[in-house]
């Protein structure tokens, strides 16, 4: 465990976890240094008792004894490589959370994976909530948890946990671990996928036979870090979800329906279609890992059938932002890279797609099963034009070069088509080259189809 209180602390990175880092330890350290390498950020750090100090100058590193590093910053970044040359103990939010309010007799649910972690988050607290069963959601969904409130006792904190976050974790034990699926991403931030999906498998590291670990094991690399894990002398109970296995001891799908067999008791808990409203198979995975997790902590099957039906889902993931007889609109700005966007084309015919930005290092033959579905696209950004070049031979292609002449380009070309169709915006591409991140433009995308609709 850490003691702050008389320690020189160092923050790298100002983004809002960092932000969240400085109100915590300017009542719980001696003194706060804090640097971002962007100009702007540095500038809005206006504290009267905070340093900024270049800690990349070894001279004002070496005042630090404990680094505290935002998840945004790369694990090769010259300030860790010193930090770590001059044994300097690097820490980031979680393990400081973890620290803070594993001591009231809390329980905790964090939850990681490629795609998919935001909804479970979400779900599982929906659930929960509406069980009336105290718990707190944060994280990666939004809300750095050292500015979830503390000092809770008997709650339940929901914690979406990033690769970024879980890259430095030394001491977190959670009561419930969760892995949605692993496939390639942010392996440029990473170094390798290796290392991607090492970050992933530390959140189990320190689990016991006390503790529980929900994976979907359907995609191979999950399935791989359940079997390792499984391998251990110390090791969770694990609970596998997958919708191509007949398992013991879990939730699944059969036929349209879903089961309790956690226990292996085989209660059918009901159709799917009275469950969610919710589209994709990816969806259903999402509900089979929520309702296993929520029923460890009390919920039934009643409350189950009752609640989960009033989830809404979250903006820009499949949300739908325009429907009629003929037409849906679909804002999928949360997709960004092709195995999210994949997830998203394999839920709708006639398609009519809009993507683009910046490319990530994954190939586009990866979504070949699913060029019979897209009609036309429009892409957008600094990737259109290699889009164009892929596709350009399989559908009608144009570089609508932005969001708002894609988004009128689509709907005049929807009007063409005799068969009912679908609007999917799914980028495949980070957002950076002309927005902050995928909600600014999610945002954007539904308001320029409100505009050119109304």
């Amino acid at each position: 465990m850490y003691n702050f209180k008389n320690k020189n602390i160092g923050i790298i990175g100002l983004g809002l976890t960092g932000i969240s880092a400085i109100n915590f330890f300017r009542s719980n350290s001696k003194k706060i240094i804090a640097w971002d390498d962007t100009k702007e950020k540095r500038n809005n750090i206006i504290l009267n008792e905070i340093e900024v100090l270049d800690l990349n100058l070894t001279k004002n590193l070496k005042q630090v004894e404990l680094l505290f590093v935002s998840p945004g910053i790369k694990p090769n970044h010259k300030i860790l490589k010193l930090a770590k040359k001059y044994d300097i103990n690097i820490i980031g939010d979680l393990d400081i959370f973890w620290q803070k309010e594993s001591k009231n007799n809390n329980k905790f649910i964090f939850i990681t994976g490629s795609n998919g972690k935001s909804t479970v988050t979400a779900l599982i607290h929906h659930l929960l909530t509406s069980a009336k069963i105290n718990s707190t959601v944060g994280g990666n969904i939004g809300v750095p948890v050292l500015n979830l409130k503390s000092g809770l006792k008997s709650n339940i904190f929901i914690i979406e946990a990033s690769s970024f976050q879980l890259n430095s974790i030394k001491n977190i034990k959670p009561n419930m671990s969760i892995l949605t699926n692993i496939s390639p991403d942010h392996i440029d931030w990473h170094g390798s996928y290796e290392d991607y999906i090492s970050a992933k498998e530390n959140l189990f590291s320190k689990q016991d036979s006390n503790d529980i670990a929900i994976i979907n094991i359907d995609s191979e690399d999950a399935l791989k870090v359940c079997n390792r894990i499984k391998n251990r002398k110390v090791k969770p109970n694990i609970i596998q979800i997958s919708l191509n296995k007949k398992l013991k001891n879990t939730i699944y799908f059969k036929e349209g329906k879903v089961f309790d067999n956690l226990d292996n008791r085989n209660v059918l808990i009901a159709d799917i279609k009275k469950l969610t409203f919710l589209i994709g198979q990816h969806n259903v995975e999402n509900i089979l890992l929520s309702i296993a997790s929520v029923k460890h902590y009390g919920v039934t099957n009643k409350q189950i059938i009752k609640y989960l039906p009033s989830f809404k889902g979250l903006r820009h993931r499949l949300e739908l932002v325009y429907k009629d007889s003929k037409l849906k609109i679909v804002n999928d700005s949360k997709a960004t890279n092709l195995v999210s966007c994949k997830v998203a084309l394999n839920c709708f015919e006639n398609i009519i797609w809009i993507a683009g930005g910046i490319r990530k290092d994954d190939k586009f033959s990866y979504l070949k099963d699913n060029i019979s579905s897209i009609k036309a696209a429009y892409f957008i950004g600094e990737s259109a034009d290699e889009f164009i070049s892929y596709f350009g031979d399989h559908f009608y292609c144009k570089n609508a070069k932005n969001i708002k002449n894609a988004v009128k380009y689509a709907i005049n070309y929807s009007k063409n088509i005799r068969e009912n169709s679908t609007i999917l915006f799914s980028p495949a591409c980070a957002s950076y080259d002309q927005f902050l991140n995928y909600e600014e433009r999610g945002i954007y995308f539904s308001n320029e189809v409100n505009k050119y609709l109304n």
